[in-house]
């Protein structure tokens, strides 16, 4: 049904999501992030929005990855059909995928990334992200666009097997601005969110607009 990644840029401690399926608007249930504290997926055949919300809220308190993951398991009925994963602003993770999702399933767990997906096209799908990712940070990509890149590599190797129709990107360091950006419904949803993040970026006035706003390092701009 999707595929997502979360990772970490440690050097300027920034947290940064991107997924992509073959449904609508998941960009208001998937990914969740809170600047320097965390961020989660949530997706799978019955995707909770409220475990993804609590387990930042657990982060947020000072519980570990481990320990909260565990907890949110635990006390769920429906964790069978879940697929849900973790990570604190450390780079922590940890995840899960219920035995009764829609394969291919596969989670990729490591310190600053992970990389998660059901209902995939091959199971090609998570270890081309995991490369592409990769390959993106180590020729000096900024985290978005290396979130971008995996999104295209993993619709090359399969995909969500029911084609894409929506994907959404948030990237976010402790007191800077964010980027949100998602496509709600679209025939190629990747592309077109892709698409989205260049024009923005391309955009003066908004750039402008975004120089201007105060931000921890800068706190009075005006």
């Amino acid at each position: 049904m999707t595929f997502s990644l979360i990772a970490l840029d440690r050097d300027r401690r920034t947290l940064g999501i991107a997924c992509a399926t073959g449904g609508p608007a998941l960009g208001g249930f998937v990914p969740h992030l809170l600047a320097g504290v965390g961020a989660a997926i949530t997706q799978g055949y019955s995707t909770s929005v409220m475990a993804a919300e609590r387990g930042l809220t657990r982060l947020a308190a000072g519980e570990t990855v481990t320990s909260t993951v565990a907890e949110l398991r635990r006390a769920d009925q429906g964790e069978a059909w879940r697929q849900l994963a973790l990570m604190d602003g450390r780079g922590e993770v940890a995840g899960w995928t219920g035995a009764s999702n829609v394969p291919v399933c596969d989670l990729h767990l490591e310190p600053g990334l992970v990389v998660a997906g059901n209902m995939l096209g091959s199971d090609e799908v998570v270890p081309a992200m995991i490369a592409a990712y990769r390959q993106a940070m180590a020729s000096g990509e900024a985290l978005a666009e290396a979130l971008l890149a995996t999104l295209i590599a993993g619709q090359r190797a399969g995909g969500d097997r029911r084609g894409l129709v929506s994907a959404a990107l948030k990237v976010r360091a402790p007191g800077g601005l964010p980027l949100d950006l998602r496509i709600d419904h679209s025939s190629d949803a990747v592309t077109a969110l892709g698409e989205l993040h260049r024009r923005i970026q391309a955009d003066q006035a908004f750039q402008a607009f975004l120089a201007r706003l105060p931000t921890d390092e800068a706190p009075d701009r005006y």
